[in-house]
């Protein structure tokens, strides 16, 4: 997880300034990140079978398991710092570029802002990857491959009917993460360091070169996975069977987009709520903080017990849904508190819904669309774990189905029916807000 962690930092601060300083990077990356944020883990499951644990069988599924959670953690630290760039004030920028070179500029602007975005969502995507560190060790396409680690040996002794060590082993994995968090997140959360010169200069270098670096690793890989499918042997039965699975994929999406919309209205309204408190009283943000590090840690599998002898059906998988999409807006939206102009609202006594509409929402707009857009991806994704323990029809239900019982073709169509839709909402919705929250700043 450690690595994985690292790998994301980088990444994201070169696809970041890489979609920053090119219209044309931006306009290909952002739908491909939106779709890439948007796709279950096990989406990702032939790509790590065929390519890391086909080409590399020594170390194949140690790399395939670092990828998985990778893909876990990337996608809200990667809009993050995009949303950061993108928001900068324009004096500071024009500022940046008569006194400063670029490298200086990238040192001493870019870099350090975009790092109070970074280090709010480092725990959460640090528990999200704990949220699904199940089936990162655990590699199911028809067939299990199992790694040695806390998500591996839950699974065992719950499909062993062990439950007492199960809980012993996810009561240590939220202790690992409510201990990491005192001891080194909240520390990161409350300052915001110049980071030194050697590293920012570092960083820098890697920000001008490092996009071009994972461009051409990504053409790489997307040529071996080309490879693979189209010279396997079942590669003819595979895509006659496509057209049915489609017709499936796309009759089930619809139960799962309310399910989702659902959530993203119920967290956006939490989200609020919570900066409204944390505004008023500042002394309640570490205690959200620790809130949302705990819940965002707990895999919905844990929560069913206690959520299915209260509610069933509907209410059961959207409440399942809830606790990673409100993680999500809930930390972005309190990282932007500080933001809100509170020496005029007390000078002019702004309240109601005033404030709400010319304080709180513009003050939290650019912070709260990328909570938004990131608790979009996290719903689709928990939708394979919440709806077929809610047993609801649904396009997550499906393909976790699908992965469970190695059917590729039925795979494939939930995961391009999910594709489909996510690029559609990105071209209609999240590309028009960014931009209007970068005019709000």
């Amino acid at each position: 997880m450690a690595v994985a962690l690292l790998l994301t930092v980088a990444v994201a601060y070169a696809i970041g300034y890489a979609m920053f300083r090119s219209r044309r990077v931006e306009a290909f990356m952002l739908p491909l990140l939106d779709v890439l944020q948007s796709v279950p883990i096990l989406g990702f499951f032939p790509l790590a079978l065929y390519f890391f644990i086909a080409l590399l069988p020594a170390a194949g599924a140690e790399l395939a398991a670092i990828f998985l959670i990778f893909t876990s953690m990337a996608w809200n630290i990667i809009f993050s710092v995009y949303q950061s760039f993108k928001t900068l004030p324009r004096e500071l920028l024009d500022m940046s570029r008569v006194y400063l070179n670029e490298r200086l500029a990238l040192a001493h602007v870019f870099i350090p802002a975009a790092l109070r975005g970074v280090y709010y969502n480092l725990p959460i995507s640090w528990a999200n990857a704990f949220f699904f560190i199940t089936a990162s060790e655990v590699i199911t396409l028809g067939t299990e491959i199992k790694l040695f680690g806390i998500g591996s040996l839950v699974v065992e002794w719950f499909d062993g009917g062990d439950v007492s060590s199960a809980l012993v082993g996810i009561a240590v994995g939220i202790a690992a993460n409510v201990a990491l968090y005192l001891t080194l997140w909240r520390r990161l959360m409350s300052q915001v360091p110049q980071p030194p010169d050697k590293l920012a200069e570092a960083t820098g270098l890697w920000l001008k070169y490092g996009g071009y670096l994972l461009a051409a690793f990504a053409i790489i890989l997307l040529g071996f996975v080309l490879y693979t499918a189209l010279g396997s042997t079942n590669a003819v039965l595979t895509i006659s069977r496509l057209p049915g699975s489609f017709v499936e994929a796309l009759a089930a999406a619809p139960f799962t987009l309310v399910r989702v919309l659902a959530t993203l209205a119920i967290s956006a309204l939490a989200a609020l709520l919570t900066l409204h408190a944390v505004v008023r009283a500042p002394r309640l943000e570490a205690g959200v903080l620790l809130g949302v590090s705990l819940i965002s840690s707990v895999p919905a599998v844990f929560l069913y017990p206690l959520l299915g002898a209260l509610v069933r059906g509907e209410t059961l998988s959207v409440a399942l849904l809830l606790p990673g999409a409100v993680v999500y807006t809930v930390l972005n939206a309190v990282a932007a508190w500080r933001d809100v102009p509170q020496d005029l609202v007390r000078a002019y006594q702004i309240r109601g819904r005033l404030y709400l509409t010319q304080v709180l929402i513009p003050a939290s707009m650019p912070y709260l669309i990328t909570g938004l857009l990131t608790a979009w991806g996290g719903a689709w994704n928990a939708s394979i774990v919440a709806e077929p323990l809610a047993d609801v029809h649904g396009l997550g239900g499906l393909m976790t189905q699908a992965a469970d019982s190695g059917d590729i073709p039925l795979l494939v169509a939930t995961v391009a029916t999910m594709t489909l839709i996510v690029v559609a909402v990105n071209r209609v919705v999240w590309r028009r807000l960014y931009e209007e929250a970068a005019k709000w700043r």
